[in-house]
């Protein structure tokens, strides 16, 4: 990367309403929250959250190379003299600001305004945010040169960060849009200002903090509130809030994607499915229906970006696997027994822990079917119920064991399910001996739960280790 800043000291300042001071040479040519990823000539942003205060991490970031810093108005008032001393030591512009994460966001949507013929896209939804978001770098980028979200940098300084990625040479950007708490959606759409927008669907996902599912459409439809005249707002036609999610939304076109079409040919199990979009036949090698219908809203908001059919097929079938989110792989068993194994342990809600379960029932294999699931987090006072609902789901499936990890699936013990164990949070060689000793060869293992359960830590326990060379 050459020494160009991404701003000019007046672009930043002027976004983000700071004054500044320091003897260094104003240039910034990355940004970063967390001091270990400072690197020379980085924009650092210490964040001040409940339990931390970034602002101590300010001498580190300078040691590492970090240009310019902001520092929060209130810590400049009680320690300006050690700054004065830093910015003698060390080449480095500080500015002052009145609260570090605000002047983060309003220095990204500063950012965004330098590229004016940016096509912009959101991807937002409940659940199959990052599946999508792939889908649709895969299919978009066959047509224009895109930045996109790395991982799931979704959140209000995720979403941020990703905009500073954008270049000079990029015709579109891709960026999948997250939240944790009310109006988040709504501050960092205005960071980007999307010129399209995908709501993938609206389910219990978060229900915990926001109570239920028409507040949470109420706050991912404020993606549509920023799009400009020319917007395209992009919703699940069979979603009971489709309607809901489009009113007073902002763009000159609306479009309803499918969920149930005739366009769906087969599942073909371990391998993905096919379907059909404007004559194309689509092998995606993505399983699970569920992402057969995060692939029918790329193909509308591709066509609606002239993206051709011709190209979308060959987007969607190039697809890599997504960490943690149906990644399927063969492994051999400590015991020698060749298995295949699911890992969707990323996240877990309602409708895709469901979407997990019947997509693992309809399988036809040679051995058992055996479900790693996990609590399911953020659901409140919804959460018993919603876990006891899965156990139902899993009576009335096909699956020959289901070993239940947490103390909020525990509630599924009232249903007295037949072949089903109960392990506690993080006893992963347990889980793992339990796998051992009921696995078949050519078994099906499927680990999902939320992120938090971190369930991918019992490979080791399972995984035979492969001889070194």
């Amino acid at each position: 990367m050459n020494n160009e800043s991404l701003m000019t000291k007046e672009e930043l300042l002027a976004s983000v309403n700071g004054t500044a001071f320091g003897s260094g040479d104003f240039v910034f040519t990355n940004v970063t929250t967390d001091s270990r990823n400072v690197t020379e000539k980085s924009l650092f942003v210490p964040l001040i959250g409940e339990f931390q205060d970034g602002h101590k991490y300010v001498p580190q970031s300078l040691e590492k190379g970090a240009s310019v810093v902001f520092i929060a108005r209130q810590e400049d008032e009680k320690n300006h003299g050690l700054y004065e001393v830093l910015s003698g030591k060390y080449s480095v512009t500080f500015v002052v600001v009145e609260n570090t994460l605000t002047a983060l966001q309003n220095a990204a949507e500063g950012y965004v305004a330098k590229f004016p013929n940016l096509i912009k896209v959101a991807i937002t939804g409940s659940c199959g945010k990052t599946t999508t978001k792939e889908m649709a770098v895969a299919v978009i980028s066959q047509k224009y040169k895109t930045v996109y979200t790395k991982g799931n940098f979704n959140s209000e300084t995720g979403l941020p960060l990703s905009v500073f990625n954008i270049r000079s040479e990029h015709e579109c950007g891709v960026f999948e849009m997250g939240m944790n708490r009310e109006n988040e959606i709504g501050e960092i759409s205005r960071v980007l200002k999307p010129s399209y927008a995908l709501i993938t669907n609206i389910g219990t996902a978060h229900i915990g903090i926001l109570g239920s599912r028409e507040n949470i459409a109420k706050e991912k439809r404020k993606v549509f509130d920023w799009m400009n005249e020319k917007g395209v707002a992009v919703v699940p036609s069979e979603d009971d809030y489709a309607d809901y999610l489009l009113e007073n939304a902002k763009g000159a076109s609306h479009v309803k994607f499918p969920t149930k079409d005739a366009s769906y040919v087969k599942d073909m199990g371990l391998k993905g499915q096919i379907f059909t979009w404007k004559g194309e036949t689509v092998n995606l090698p993505v399983s699970g229906y569920y992402n057969y219908v995060n692939a029918t809203g790329v193909c509308a908001l591709a066509d609606s970006l002239g993206v051709s059919p011709l190209q979308i097929k060959t987007g969607l079938e190039g697809m890599n696997g997504i960490s943690g989110r149906m990644e399927i792989s063969e492994i051999l068993l400590k015991n020698d027994k060749k298995i295949t194994l699911v890992k969707d342990c990323y996240n877990a809600n309602p409708v895709s822990m469901a979407g997990v379960i019947d997509w693992t029932s309809k399988l036809e294999i040679g051995g058992k079917k055996i479900l790693v699931l996990g609590d399911m987090k953020e659901l409140g006072e919804k959460s018993e119920e919603a876990h006891k609902e899965i156990g139902r789901k899993v009576l009335e499936s096909k699956a020959d064991e289901a070993l239940f990890v947490g103390d909020e699936i525990k509630v599924v013990k009232a249903l007295n399910l037949p072949s089903a164990s109960y392990f506690s949070a993080g006893d992963f060689e347990s889980i793992g001996n339990k796998i051992l000793e009921t696995a078949t060869e050519n078994s099906v293992v499927v680990l999902k739960g939320s992120n938090s359960m971190k369930l991918w830590e019992v490979v080791p326990y399972i995984k035979k280790e492969e001889a070194a060379e």
